[in-house]
């Protein structure tokens, strides 16, 4: 699944419902682009309400933040 995920093939992949893969092309572009494509948010739309989109925006860009400090600081660490 993590593959499919990586390599951007999970739109095409068995292996997701259409939630999820609506939920992942919405979340891959909030972290690759920062902007969302009105088609792909619209896609999102069809599979969650409106506080659940709210939900899953708020906690990519949650994650997207922990990763930027966690990597600013880790980057400067000496290896043990």
């Amino acid at each position: 699944m993590v593959d499919a995920i990586k390599a951007g093939t999970f739109a095409e992949s068995a292996l997701f419902t259409d939630d999820e893969k609506a939920a992942l092309a919405l979340s891959l572009e909030l972290t690759r682009d920062v902007h969302v494509h009105d088609a792909t948010f619209e896609r999102a739309r069809r599979h969650f309400d409106e506080r659940a989109l709210v939900e899953l925006v708020v906690n990519v860009g949650v994650a997207n933040l922990n990763n930027r400090i966690t990597e600013a600081f880790w980057a400067d660490l000496p290896e043990e």
